[in-house]
């Protein structure tokens, strides 16, 4: 029996389309013929027939200071894609499993056992293959102790694994698990899909993270953590779908205006955007959009282990201090989405749990009644990062919440900083964007001992529903669905606020560009491609 689980909730991406901002002969010389939707609404870009060389540059929102798959940062996954390939990714139509450097995995009794077939051929780029063993080694690392990936829990549901040849590993897992095939898509975080050289690791250990040595269609240039990354075309990349540029310049503009203003100034050819205000000034100042369907959301996580929101009260009372319509429109024009719990309402999945609305004096009444109670004020710190939309979210919070009697004060960092601190339990709230679109995603932000559960605390009912979720059969994941969500919205881990809108803009230079990947905001590079000067 061959188990090729689909993503089911990555639908829920496919019905989040953009709307508000331009998408088709908007500048750059594309015209309406050139740009066509895929099914699942992501728009491509297609000037001609694809031609080979030439070099574009990427404009990064976040900064990059590793590219170690099996590491704790994620701000590097896109680039990382392009150096180590991917075992697995998702369909384009029918939005199965399909494999990439992987041959197939197959179960023959349930998800207990596993075979998995690595496509033959492939070679890193330091000479030694890529192989079952090399695959084998890739998932002991991330499954060690002390592992920083968000996917360590997941290895660690591995008994024994057993390279039966170059091209097969035998995989036992603790117990049955119908949809341990997703873990190694390269959409999902935390690098199991993304295989490292062995020997590579061994010879850099830790550094690794600056010295990456893959077998992907790409292989690295230059790096420098914060920095800006180069790559370019591996040569020796065995897979079906080669690479049309020679290079890929990768350079880090953390601000969405600055990256607009680059792409203006024709300093960077392709970067994304997060905001339909953002997007449609993109579109008017001449750049050519290519709109982009999303599945995540802007959020507040909440360390739930400290005070005041180790206290269910304090986290209610954001939710009934937060006037979402108001954020909306306050920062976002109206032209978002607001979120009603834990999962997009778009998603064929999602149920109301009558996740709390706002109503100021409900919130006054929490507020005062844990004061009371605890003695403690109610404040708190939050952090968020420098683009625009991130700290124009947080000056309207800290205002709605000193209405609910919250005082609220702001911190501003970076992205990595904010991931080793929400790891070491160093935050009271931190502002980001999440994105559940399947069991998987689920299970890594709010299982109580994931590595990407930055609440650092679990909740049973959450936990039991999600090991259900691991071994149901299709015709009763409806049904846990909706239990995630109600167990979820009596927990309250986390504060959603409003829906994200996905875009890119490309430069003149870009001939083709594919649309962005099912459950993943960025291409595949390999059919980026530049038109000759």
């Amino acid at each position: 029996m061959k188990i090729f689980r689909p993503a089911l909730a990555v639908v829920a991406g496919a019905l989040l389309v953009l709307t508000g901002c331009s998408g088709g002969a908007a500048g750059g010389g594309a015209q309406d013929s050139d740009i066509t939707t895929t099914s699942w609404g992501a728009q491509v870009l297609e000037r001609g027939e694809p031609q080979e060389g030439g070099s574009l540059t990427y404009g990064l929102g976040a900064v990059v200071e590793s590219l170690d798959p099996a590491g704790s940062a994620v701000s590097g996954n896109m680039i990382m894609r392009e150096i180590y390939g991917v075992l697995f990714s998702y369909d384009d139509e029918e939005r199965n499993i399909r494999p990439d450097m992987a041959e197939s995995i197959d179960s023959e009794d349930g998800g207990v056992t596993w075979t998995l077939k690595i496509k033959p051929g492939f070679t890193f780029t330091d000479g030694n293959p890529y192989d079952a063993e090399a695959v084998k080694s890739h998932f002991e690392r991330i499954a060690a102790e002390g592992s920083l990936s968000r996917s360590a829990q997941d290895m660690r549901q591995i008994a024994s694994m057993e390279v039966q040849d170059a091209q097969t590993l035998f995989i036992t897992l603790k117990e049955a698990w119908t949809g341990f095939p997703d873990v190694l898509v390269g959409a999902y975080p935390g690098g199991p899909a993304m295989v490292p050289s062995p020997a590579a690791v061994e010879q850099f250990g830790d550094a690794i993270a600056t010295n990456p040595v893959g077998a992907g269609p790409f292989k690295l240039e230059s790096f420098q953590p914060g920095g800006d990354v180069v790559l370019v075309k591996n040569p020796d990349y065995a897979g079906e779908d080669q690479p049309h540029l020679d290079e890929l310049v990768f350079v880090t503009a953390t601000d969405t205006q600055s990256r607009i203003s680059a792409g203006l100034a024709g300093d960077i050819d392709i970067a994304r955007a997060q905001s339909a205000v953002d997007l449609q000034t993109a579109a008017d100042g001449g750049l050519t959009m290519l709109t982009q369907p999303d599945s995540a959301y802007y959020n507040l996580v909440l360390n739930l282990s400290a005070p005041p929101f180790d206290d269910e009260r304090m986290r209610r009372a954001l939710a009934y201090g937060i006037d979402q319509q108001g954020l909306n429109a306050a920062v976002f024009e109206g032209k978002h989405d607001i979120m009603s719990g834990l999962m997009l309402s778009t998603s064929p999945f999602f149920v109301d749990t009558d996740w709390p609305t706002y109503d100021v004096d409900k919130a006054k009444e929490l507020v005062e009644e844990y004061t009371a109670d605890t003695g403690n004020p109610a404040e708190f710190t939050l952090t968020t990062t420098s683009p625009p939309e991130f700290q124009q979210q947080a000056a309207v919070l800290q205002q709605m919440l000193a209405d609910a009697g919250i005082e609220m004060s702001i911190n501003v960092s970076d992205q990595p900083t904010m991931v080793s601190e929400a790891r070491s339990g160093n935050f009271q709230a931190q502002h980001r964007y999440i994105e559940i679109i399947d069991v998987n995603y689920a299970r890594t932000a709010f299982y109580s001992t994931s590595g990407g559960n930055n609440g650092l605390k679990g909740d049973p009912t959450v936990d039991r529903v999600l090991d259900e979720m691991r071994t149901a059969p299709d015709d009763e994941i409806k049904g846990l669905y909706e239990e995630l969500q109600q167990g979820l919205t009596d927990w309250m881990p986390q504060i959603p606020l409003v829906a994200v809108k996905n875009g890119v803009f490309v430069s003149d230079r870009v001939g083709g560009y594919p649309g962005n990947l099912i459950g993943l905001p960025e291409p595949d590079f390999r059919f980026v491609w530049a038109r000759s000067e």
